[in-house]
């Protein structure tokens, strides 16, 4: 019996002998000596050498990123464990700070704009949030290359800031109150794009840092206003915010991305966003057909999904019940829809209505190009482009365009 053990012992490498020995000895042992001269002992001894050998070939199968783990031989009855030690370790646990009835993040030195300036002067004042000191003069350099241009749109923002001083941003819409007030008591400074006024219809951008449930106001740095300016929660969303389809922009450094993620849920998936929104704006138009807004929102949801047909039919919903004069100048979704659907007569028509009020906008002007091109006339496609590149040099699609004719 003693040799029998001796050869199973020889079938481990040493650091596996000593506590496997001890688990094959007692199994063995475990059986009287009355029972062990009986012929089923050698059946019994062939299959706890057949065990350990099947051990010892895991071991040497599984390779250096799995280890043998022995039951203490004070228990030897548990059963052997493989654990694989490359095993992909669980996802950090994000914490998300659920907001109170008030918080604001600290300020920025207010940053008052020049004219038409409002994007350049928010995005001055954002810089500062991150130790950059950067004045709107430098900031409208790089956002406004023209000085008829007089806008400057949230994305163009976000691209500037990634840039030139590696901080991140979201381009976002389908926001609501409690995404605001999340975000900003987890530390993120949000722009937005609005109107200036509620129900008005000049477009702003401002910073949302801080909320205040007792007073029933956002707190936001404005280029217009001031800083630590109160948007009344009453007239903020309705009259301000949903005309821009809820749109806001978190600016944060990478590190902060997985909470970010984290916070605005299956929203970071553009697809999914985009159809809660068109969601949203639905509610809106069964509680009241005549939402020319919530209608407008549905044509750019879709718009950005590319179901252009359905795009199409909302933003005739919504000029039907009628557009504030200045509509185009911020949101020329309508005029892209019919160019992509080949009705480039009325996408020359829709164009036209924005330029009438203001010439100097180059997507409209690369918008008419594109519409001229389309029925065959190269000539005043050319003009078009042209145009559009004289009020924004750095215009890639524009660029691109005329380099295609």
């Amino acid at each position: 019996m003693q040799n029998i053990f001796q050869k199973v012992k020889t079938l481990f490498r040493p650091a596996e002998q000593a506590g496997f020995c001890v688990i094959c000895y007692n199994l063995i042992m475990k059986v009287s000596w009355k029972k062990r001269k009986r012929n089923y002992i050698f059946p019994l001894v062939f299959g706890v050498i057949v065990t350990a050998g099947l051990g010892y070939a895991t071991m040497e199968l599984g390779g250096r990123n799995n280890r043998l783990i022995l039951s203490d031989p004070a228990t030897p009855w548990l059963p052997l464990q493989v654990m694989d030690i490359n095993k992909t370790s669980p996802e950090p646990v994000i914490n998300i700070v659920t907001p109170g009835r008030k918080f604001s993040l600290p300020s920025a030195k207010w940053v008052p704009q020049t004219f038409n300036n409002c994007g350049p002067a928010t995005t001055s004042m954002a810089l500062q949030y991150f130790g950059y000191s950067v004045t709107q003069e430098e900031t409208k350099r790089a956002l406004r290359t023209n000085p008829k241009d007089s806008n400057v749109f949230t994305y163009e923002i976000g691209n500037y800031l990634r840039n030139d001083f590696n901080i991140e941003s979201r381009l976002m819409f389908n926001g609501n109150m409690m995404i605001l007030k999340t975000l900003v008591t987890n530390g993120f400074y949000i722009i937005i794009e609005d109107w200036l006024h509620p129900f008005e219809d000049i477009g702003h951008n401002a910073i949302i840092r801080g909320f205040d449930d007792d007073m029933g106001v956002f707190i936001a740095d404005d280029p217009f206003t001031g800083v630590g300016v109160k948007y009344k929660y009453s007239d903020f969303d309705e009259g301000q915010w949903k005309p821009f389809n809820r749109e806001y922009l978190p600016v944060y450094r990478k590190e902060k991305e997985s909470l970010l993620k984290a916070i605005v849920g299956e929203n970071w998936d553009t697809t999914r966003m985009h159809l809660n929104a068109i969601r949203i704006n639905e509610l809106d138009v069964q509680k009241n057909p005549n939402d020319m807004y919530a209608w407008f929102n549905i044509g750019t949801s879709y718009y950005a999904l590319g179901q252009y047909t359905k795009a199409k039919e909302a933003f005739e919903r919504s000029r039907t019940i009628g557009w504030p004069m200045r509509m185009l100048w911020y949101q020329y979704q309508p005029v892209q829809t019919y160019n992509h659907l080949g009705e480039y007569d009325k996408a020359l028509e829709m164009a036209a209505i924005g330029l009438s009020t203001y010439e100097a906008f180059s997507e409209l002007h690369l918008e008419l190009a594109i519409a001229h091109k389309g029925l065959g006339n190269l000539s005043k496609a050319r003009v078009e482009v042209e145009r559009a590149i004289t009020l924004a040099p750095n215009f890639e699609q524009a660029i691109t365009f005329q380099n295609q004719l």
